[in-house]
C-alpha cells in the first residue's frame, strides 16, 4: 500500500500503542472508540476509513456497527451498505476461520457498494477477542491496491487487542447503566402497584407498565393450572418497541418457537416465563428477535414477579380487612339489637300480659292479646334477624353443607357425592365460610335450573396453603365462550375474589360443568 511507514519496533512503536489506549480508556461506545484510534494510525499507516463490528456470542448476531471516515458509498442511508447483505470477513469470523488479523484481498462492500469510494478496495481484518470470547471485527482500510504488510498486520493486531478491551468494557459499562434503569423503573412501578387493590387491575396496570417503562416487546399474565389448560389473563404487546438491530449474515436462519409455544407474538422466536409466588400466576415475555433474553432479563423478571406478589397480597389482606370491618359492624348490630330493642319488646309483652289480668272487659282482653302476639311476632322476627346477623349456630360446616344438600337428593331424586374434610372447621374463617355457603348454593341452582344432570359431585380438600373446592355434575354442559355469563356465576367469581380466590369454570356442550374454586388458608398449619 502506498507511503505506508511502519517501524518494525522501538520506542516510537510503544508510544503509539501507549497514546492509543489512553484515548481508548476515555470511550464508553464502539463508535467513539473507532474515532479514537483512526487518526493516530492514519500517519502511521496511510488509514484514512476504519469501521467495526460487535459480535453477541448468545445470540449469534453482529449487533451494533462503528465506523469513522468512510466513503460516500458507505456513508449514505445512515452506513445501510455495511448494514446489509453478506461479506467476507465476517462469515470468516462466525465459522471460525478469522483467528487473527489479515488481508482480504478486496473487499465485498466496498466492491458492491455504489457511489463514491474514494479509492479505495481492499482491507486488514482484525478479529476482537478476550479470553478467547469473540468480541467482532476491526477493518481497516486505505487508498491503493496493495495489501497490508506482516509489520501492518502486527501492529494492528496489537491496536486489535486494545479495542477489544475498550469493546468489552463498553458493553459491560452500557449493560449494567440498562440494568439500572431497569431496576429504577421496577421501583416506580411498586409505588404505583401499592395504590391499587382491585386484583384484576393490579395486573393489567403491572403488564403496561413493565412494557411501556422496561421497552421489553411483549408481556403477558398467565393463569397455570386452569381445567382448560393455560389461560392468558393480561396481553400487552408494544409494536414501537425497536430491539437493538441484529446485522447477521450466518447463513442458516435461527430456530423459532414452534406455532404452539407462541401465546403473546405471531412471531416469537424467544420467550422467557416465571411464577409470581403464591398464586396461579406466571409472568411470560416473548420477543421476535431469537435469543432475546439474558440472565439479567431473568433477574428483572424475578423482581417484577415478586412486586406483582407483594401487590396481590396487599389487595386481599385489604380485601379482608374490609370483610373484617363488615364482619365487626354486623356482630355490633346484632348485639345493639339483643341488647335494645329486644329487651324493650319483652319487657312490653310483660307489661301487657299484666295489664290483660287487670282488664276483665272481654272486648279489652281481645284487643290486647292481639298486641300481645303482634309483639311476641315482632320479637321472633328480631330474634331471626340477630341470628342472621351474629350466627350462634354450633353446628360445623359440614352440617351446615348437608343441610343444604339433603332435601335436594331425598325431594329431586338427584344423586349427591359430598367429601368434606373433618378438619374444615380449624381451616376457614367465618367470611370463608359463608363464601363456601353460598357458591355452593348458587352452583346448585345452576345444576336444578339448566344442567338436567343426575349425578353431582361436591369435594373439598387441602392443597398445600389453599382450600380447593371442586363441583361436578354431568349435565348437558354449554358453550363457554358463545354464553351469556348470569349474575350468579358473576357472584361466585366476585365472592372469591373478594377472599383473595380464584374461580374456573370448564365444561362444554354434552360433557357436562365443573366449578373449581380455590382460597387461601392462611396462617393455618397443615
Amino acid at each position: 500500500m502506498n507511503n505506508r511507514q511502519v517501524p518494525a519496533t522501538g520506542p516510537y512503536q510503544v508510544g503509539l500503542l501507549k497514546d492509543i489506549a489512553e484515548a481508548l480508556n476515555a470511550t464508553y461506545d464502539i463508535s467513539s472508540a473507532i474515532g479514537a484510534i483512526l487518526p493516530r494510525l492514519s500517519g502511521v499507516l496511510g488509514l484514512q476509513t476504519a469501521w467495526a463490528f460487535r459480535y453477541d456470542l448468545k445470540r449469534g448476531s453482529f449487533v451494533e456497527v462503528g465506523a469513522s471516515g468512510l466513503p460516500p458509498a458507505l456513508a449514505k442511508d445512515n452506513a445501510a451498505p455495511l448494514k446489509s447483505s453478506w461479506c467476507e470477513c465476517q462469515e470468516r469470523f462466525v465459522t471460525g476461520r478469522l483467528q487473527t488479523a489479515v488481508n482480504i484481498v478486496r473487499c465485498s462492500r466496498l466492491r458492491d457498494a455504489q457511489g463514491e469510494k474514494n479509492e479505495l478496495a481492499f482491507h486488514a481484518s482484525i478479529p476482537l477477542r478476550t479470553k478467547d470470547k469473540p468480541l467482532g471485527i476491526l477493518n481497516m482500510a486505505a487508498a491503493g491496491e496493495a495489501v497490508f504488510d506482516k509489520e501492518s498486520l502486527d501492529l494492528l493486531r496489537a491496536v486489535g487487542n486494545q479495542l477489544a478491551v475498550a469493546v468489552d468494557r463498553a458493553a459491560m459499562l452500557s449493560e449494567a447503566h440498562h440494568y439500572s434503569r431497569q431496576l429504577q423503573s421496577l421501583a416506580h412501578l411498586a409505588i404505583d402497584l401499592a395504590t391499587v387493590v382491585e386484583p384484576e387491575k393490579i395486573l393489567t396496570t403491572a403488564a403496561q407498565q413493565f412494557v411501556d417503562s422496561l421497552h421489553f416487546e411483549a408481556c403477558g399474565i398467565i393463569r397455570r393450572h386452569h381445567p382448560a389448560g393455560d389461560e392468558v389473563v393480561v396481553k400487552v404487546v408494544n409494536r414501537r418497541v425497536q430491539d437493538e438491530p441484529e446485522y447477521s449474515y450466518l447463513k442458516e436462519p435461527h430456530q423459532d418457537l414452534g406455532v404452539n409455544e407462541r401465546m403473546l407474538l405471531d412471531n416469537a422466536r424467544s420467550v422467557i416465563m416465571q411464577p409470581v409466588l403464591h398464586t396461579d400466576y406466571w409472568v411470560r415475555l416473548e420477543s421476535s428477535v431469537a435469543n432475546a433474553f439474558s440472565s439479567i432479563d431473568e433477574n428483572i423478571v424475578s423482581a417484577f414477579c415478586g412486586h406483582v406478589a407483594a401487590a396481590l397480597e396487599n389487595a386481599r389482606l385489604y380485601a379482608q380487612s374490609l370483610q373484617d370491618a363488615k364482619w365487626s359492624e354486623r356482630q355490633q348490630l346484632a348485639a345493639d339489637l339483643h341488647d335494645a330493642v329486644s329487651q324493650r319488646l319483652f319487657s312490653a309483652q310483660l307489661l301487657i300480659r299484666a295489664l290483660s289480668l287487670r282488664l276483665p272487659e272481654e272486648d279489652a282482653v281481645t284487643l290486647l292479646t292481639q298486641v300481645q302476639s303482634l309483639v311476641q311476632t315482632s320479637q321472633q322476627e328480631l330474634r331471626a334477624l340477630v341470628q342472621a346477623l351474629r350466627p350462634t349456630d354450633a353446628r360445623s360446616f359440614s352440617k351446615r353443607i348437608w343441610d343444604r344438600l339433603d332435601p335436594l337428593g331425598s325431594e329431586l331424586g338427584l344423586k349427591i357425592d359430598c367429601k368434606l374434610p373433618l378438619e374444615i372447621d380449624q381451616w376457614i374463617t367465618p367470611q370463608q365460610d359463608e363464601a363456601v355457603c353460598n357458591v355452593v348454593d348458587e352452583a346448585m341452582q345452576n345444576v336444578l335450573k339448566h344442567a338436567l344432570a343426575r349425578h353431582v359431585s361436591i369435594i373439598l380438600e387441602r392443597q398445600d396453603d389453599r382450600l380447593v373446592a371442586t363441583i361436578t355434575d354431568d349435565g348437558v354442559g354449554f358453550n363457554l365462550n358463545g354464553a351469556t355469563r348470569g349474575f350468579g356465576l358473576y357472584t361466585m367469581r366476585e365472592r372469591m375474589a373478594a377472599l383473595g380466590g380464584t374461580f374456573f369454570i370448564h365444561t362444554a356442550p354434552g360433557h357436562g360443568t365443573c366449578l373449581k374454586l380455590s382460597l387461601p388458608l392462611n396462617g393455618v398449619e397443615p
